[in-house]
């Protein structure tokens, strides 16, 4: 089955996708199905990094969640950097402790996010999620054993580079279906849909689910 890896929209028929949440969410509702926890760069405050991190410690003791995140670093966002990267840090170890993938959100920090990954000796996998950047720039995240997510928009050529089983589909804010990302993902690729379905449900089956 092709699962939505990162969204903030519950779809239709609740077991294609991993619903984003966080602390300044509302409670996750009943009948989401997979669930990822984390703390965001953007609501995240001196003053309230605490709270969150125990938002995130109860979040774990439910069953769906089967991810950390999004979570990460933004160099465009008011947050102060150190503030992030402590917030950052703790999530890590978190994914590193529980053994759960850890969904990125990374706006001009890449450089500090591969420091992080290679300082941390993170073994978890860490998913890029929205990646927009040029192939060359995937590559070398790719070469620190990250995977990256593709949304609605991305550079075409980045995708088509994608070695297989390293790359997943997300819809996040957008109100595009999985469907119709997963359609042009195929045309882009000389792919039927059907092929790269099957390959897309196994990279989630090995990351998510243990398969």
């Amino acid at each position: 089955m092709l699962i939505d890896c990162h969204t903030h929209r519950l779809p239709t028929d609740p077991t294609t996708a991993l619903l984003s949440c966080n602390m300044t969410d509302p409670l996750p509702p009943a009948s989401a199905v997979y669930l990822s926890v984390g703390i965001h760069p953007w609501w995240l405050t001196k003053d309230n990094l605490t709270a969150q991190q125990e938002w995130v410690r109860t979040r774990l003791t439910d069953q769906r969640v089967i991810a950390l995140g999004e979570t990460g670093l933004d160099k465009r966002c008011p947050t102060p950097f150190p503030l992030q990267e402590q917030a950052f840090r703790w999530m890590i170890a978190c994914s590193e402790a529980h053994r759960l993938p850890l969904i990125i959100h990374n706006v001009k920090a890449t450089a500090e996010l591969i420091a992080l990954r290679q300082h941390s000796r993170a073994r978890q996998p860490w998913i890029i999620h929205g990646f927009r950047g040029k192939k060359e720039l995937g590559q070398s995240l790719l070469r620190q054993g990250c995977y990256l997510s593709f949304g609605e928009h991305y550079a075409t050529d980045t995708l088509a580079a994608m070695p297989t089983g390293r790359w997943l589909l997300e819809t996040d804010d957008s109100t595009a279906s999985i469907h119709r990302l997963l359609q042009r993902a195929a045309t882009i690729r000389k792919q039927s849909e059907n092929q790269l379905e099957e390959e897309l449900a196994q990279t989630v089956g090995r990351l998510f689910f243990r398969l």
